[in-house]
């Protein structure tokens, strides 16, 4: 009798796994009717998708905070591309933003999607080299620009019943001891959409999170996070400098140290791209989209250990991290 309810219970699991992949395959069509903002649109993943969904017809407001990444974009698109600045850290930029959608629109026509993808990787290092206002930079353009642009074009989804798409990261389930203000504002990137998903239901509306692991864009670069390293190092306070020291600080901005980092990401920047597009435009969208082998088979089995297992696991990633100099002095 077990053995058939095992049974009974695998084919069952089978057969839902099977449906719940070919329902994903239905599409809602008819994109020339469909009007998607997407954030960040300078380079990255939001470039890449917001030319994507230019090509498939959509019409698409591509927000860029600098005026290169405007006109590198007006270049490639066609005329259904409406390309406009966006600082999602200022609130009157981001009114700007809403007037200037609002004077695109077709008569009585909301937004189908808002995809929030502008997001900066600051602040590297060890959590004490940092001062409170770092971490509140952080969340300013991550967490505080998010949800103010979520906010303000919220009106403007609910009259196309469409979709807010939202990117957090693995750093929102699993906190990274060098990227303490960056997983904070991807924490809070998913509470917020956990929440506006629950409240967006009886609007007919859905609040989608997006979940990447590394991939080698520019904010993983290794130029962009030694910068991040070097600025905060120097800047924390002399006390935690010399408990650390400048050999620990060297390691941990070092390219060995980043380059065993970023091993574990992908350079397939486009899966995220995917996982944009079947958010926005797939018939049935997922709630959450991990992508990413490292979010997937590393990061998120870690989450789920012990606390005491994963923070071995954590330590074990890099075996040559050196002791900060106040505890070599003991050892």
């Amino acid at each position: 009798m077990f053995c058939w309810t095992c049974v009974y219970i695998l084919l069952f699991f089978v057969l839902y796994k099977v449906f719940d992949r070919l329902i994903r395959l239905f599409r809602i069509g008819r994109y020339g009717e469909r009007y998607i903002l997407v954030t960040g649109c300078d380079t990255g993943f939001g470039n890449l998708l917001a030319k994507r969904l230019d090509q498939l017809g959509c019409h698409v407001f591509a927000a860029c905070l600098t005026e290169k990444g405007e006109v590198d974009l007006k270049k490639v698109s066609s005329e259904r591309l409406h390309v406009f600045p966006l600082d999602v850290t200022k609130p009157q930029s981001v009114q700007n933003a809403l007037e200037f959608v609002k004077s695109k629109l077709p008569p009585e026509k909301g937004l189908w999607g808002v995809l929030n993808n502008a997001g900066v990787i600051s602040y590297c290092g060890m959590p004490e080299w940092m001062h409170l206002e770092d971490y509140k930079r952080q969340c300013d353009v991550n967490l505080w620009g998010l949800i103010d642009v979520s906010l303000k074009f919220m009106p403007l989804v609910k009259k196309e019943k469409g979709r807010i798409v939202n990117t957090a990261s693995i750093a929102g389930r699993l906190s990274f001891p060098t990227s303490v203000p960056y997983c904070i504002s991807k924490t809070g990137v998913e509470v917020f959409t956990d929440g506006i998903r629950r409240s967006l239901r009886v609007f007919g509306c859905k609040a989608i999170i997006i979940e990447p692991g590394v991939h080698k864009t520019f904010l993983m670069s290794e130029e962009n996070l030694i910068d991040g390293y070097r600025r905060i190092f120097n800047d924390a306070d002399p006390e935690v400098r010399e408990e650390y020291g400048e050999e620990y600080f060297k390691y941990m901005s070092s390219h060995q140290a980043l380059d065993r980092y970023r091993a574990s990401g992908s350079d397939r920047i486009t899966d995220v791209v995917d996982a944009y597009e079947h958010a926005l435009l797939g018939l049935f969208p997922r709630a959450r989209y991990m992508v990413g082998r490292d979010a997937i088979f590393l990061y998120l089995p870690i989450q789920w250990m012990p606390e005491w297992l994963g923070d071995w696991v954590f330590e074990k990633l890099d075996t040559n991290i050196p002791l900060p100099a106040a505890l070599a002095k003991k050892a």
